[in-house]
């Protein structure tokens, strides 16, 4: 998020027009200010009223000598005094709905305080990810390039030793690993074109089979797999298709399969598995399952968010982006699928990934 973005974001979540207002003093309340001027009328006429009769009732009691008068100069001198005692209760009452109104205005102004406090810093820590983000992706994106520079160097300083099928082993690991970097690309270019237009749609949406898709990212993991020593467990039905675009489905299932790879230790097995799904004939679930740390439940509906990693990743030697999974959901969902996830964050029983995708019909 840029200035420009920012300022739109704060502009968006703060009335500066009525925050101006408050602080010039101007009326929020239109209705009130009414009353108020209801109020100031009455009250200079009852201020202005009974002296006016006073001044009267003076002059003529210079001319006239009566008793009646006089008594009914002390009855108009106690209606003055009513008057200014009513003229007093509502100018308390006024007070205090003056001060009801500051303290609204006070609390308006609180509030508002509190929501740009909110932002500025949603702003530090989408900065601090950010700066994560890009240490954490020079690291994820070197990896392979070093694979691939390794292959071609080998290639180039033994070509003539080589037999062919040395050659050929070659130009596929350094093909594998062309793949993986173009799968990290994908999640950066992916990720910055949702933060601007908050969508993100496939581009094309086909007949693709279940078992093929499997296979082809087993293969691009395969490298790894062996260094690790893994076993990989494949329990796929035959003829399974979806609907989905190819190129997303390989990029979700490889984000997913990486993690598993990631965050599992060593020598520990890897699982494959589609099938119909149990709640519905008309949808297949993909699922990839590991045996590493688990994700608490608590935790689960996070990791979908962009540059989101567990605290005990944050701190570890495991490198991550924080976006791969974030990725994966809106490619799923924009897929018309869904993807969850099934762990008790016990660390040994690991994580199961289901993914869900609309079934393609088998001709």
């Amino acid at each position: 998020m840029d200035a420009f973005e920012y300022t739109n974001y704060v502009q968006a979540a703060l009335p500066w027009d009525k925050l101006v207002s408050i602080a010039r003093g101007g009326k929020c309340y239109g209705g009130e200010s009414e009353v108020r001027m209801k109020y100031n009328l009455l009250q200079r006429a009852l201020i202005f009223l009974p002296l006016a009769i006073l001044l009267a009732l003076t002059i003529e009691s210079e001319v006239i000598d009566d008793k009646a008068i006089a008594l009914f100069l002390l009855l108009l001198t106690a209606l003055v005094g009513i008057l200014f005692a009513v003229r007093y209760l509502l100018t308390t009452n006024e007070n205090e709905l003056l001060l009801q109104e500051r303290e609204r205005r006070l609390q308006e102004a609180e509030q508002l305080y509190q929501q740009l406090q909110a932002a500025h810093q949603h702003l530090r820590e989408l900065d601090q990810l950010k700066d994560q983000f890009l240490m954490t992706a020079s690291h994820e994106l070197r990896t392979p390039l070093t694979s691939v520079q390794g292959y071609l160097a080998l290639m180039a300083q033994f070509h003539d030793r080589l037999p062919p099928e040395k050659h050929r082993e070659y130009l596929q690991k350094a093909q594998r690993s062309c793949e993986v970097l173009v799968m990290l690309l994908s999640n950066v270019m992916d990720a910055s074109h949702l933060e601007v237009d908050a969508d993100i749609c496939p581009a094309q949406l086909e007949r693709v089979p279940v078992h093929d898709m499997i296979q082809g990212v087993m293969n691009l993991i395969e490298p790894r797999v062996t260094q690790e020593q893994r076993e990989v467990h494949f329990h796929v039905q035959p003829h399974l298709y979806v609907r989905a675009d190819t190129g997303c489905l390989r990029q979700v299932l490889l984000n997913i399969s990486m993690n598993a790879l990631k965050y599992s230790p060593p020598r520990t097995p890897i699982s494959f598995s589609a099938d119909v799904a149990a709640d519905s004939n008309s949808n297949v679930v993909i699922s990839v399952t590991d045996e590493g740390k688990g994700i608490a439940p608590q935790d689960q509906a996070r990791v979908f968010q962009r540059f989101v990693r567990l605290e005990r990743d944050r701190h570890s030697s495991i490198r991550g982006s924080g976006l791969g999974l974030y990725i994966s959901y809106r490619l799923i969902e924009a897929m018309g699928g869904k993807i969850r996830i099934e762990s008790k964050g016990i660390p040994g029983e690991g994580t199961t990934f289901h993914i869900q995708l609309p079934m393609a019909e088998v001709f």
